[in-house]
């Protein structure tokens, strides 16, 4: 999500398994366009587990 609340890309939207996972976001939308340079929000959910997180990205 972008600082206004705007939904940018979903990554993964499916069950998964337990376990480790790794995911890289190339900084574009869910059309695949780039987007611009700020600070995004990243939001995990696990079950009962809510976890947001704050990433930069610098071109």
């Amino acid at each position: 999500m972008n600082v206004l609340g705007q939904q940018v890309q979903i990554l993964v939207n499916e069950v998964q398994e337990a376990g480790f996972y790794q995911l890289s976001w190339q900084g574009t939308n869910d059309q695949g366009e780039a987007v611009a340079s700020g600070i995004y929000f990243i939001r995990l959910e696990a079950g009962l587990l809510s976890k947001f997180q704050k990433v930069v990205l610098m071109k």
